[in-house]
């Protein structure tokens, strides 16, 4: 009896369906941006460039390995914090 040839099947991305992702990520970014409003006052502008190139390379990263979904969920992040800072400076706080 010999064994079937063993064949690599590609992995299936963690959110396959973009549809999803793109509701998750909608409430997450309502969420971050929500949480970060009301309860951070003042986010140092080092730091939000840090996490901006951090989530932008992970989204990249992501996006190059085929986890669509979970790139686009880390872009909401990006968003999240870039809309943050924004009204902070609009707002003068």
């Amino acid at each position: 009896m010999t064994a079937p040839l063993l064949r690599f099947r590609k992995p299936l991305p963690l959110i396959p369906d973009l549809g999803v992702a793109a509701a998750i990520a909608l409430v997450v970014f309502f969420l971050l941006l929500g949480l970060l409003v009301v309860f951070v006052e003042k986010v140092d502008l080092k730091i939000v460039l840090g996490l901006l190139f951090i989530l932008l390379g992970s989204t990249v990263g992501l996006a190059a390995i085929g986890e669509a979904g979970l790139s686009l969920i880390a872009m909401a992040v990006v968003g999240a914090v870039v809309v943050d800072q924004m009204l902070q400076h609009f707002t003068g706080v």
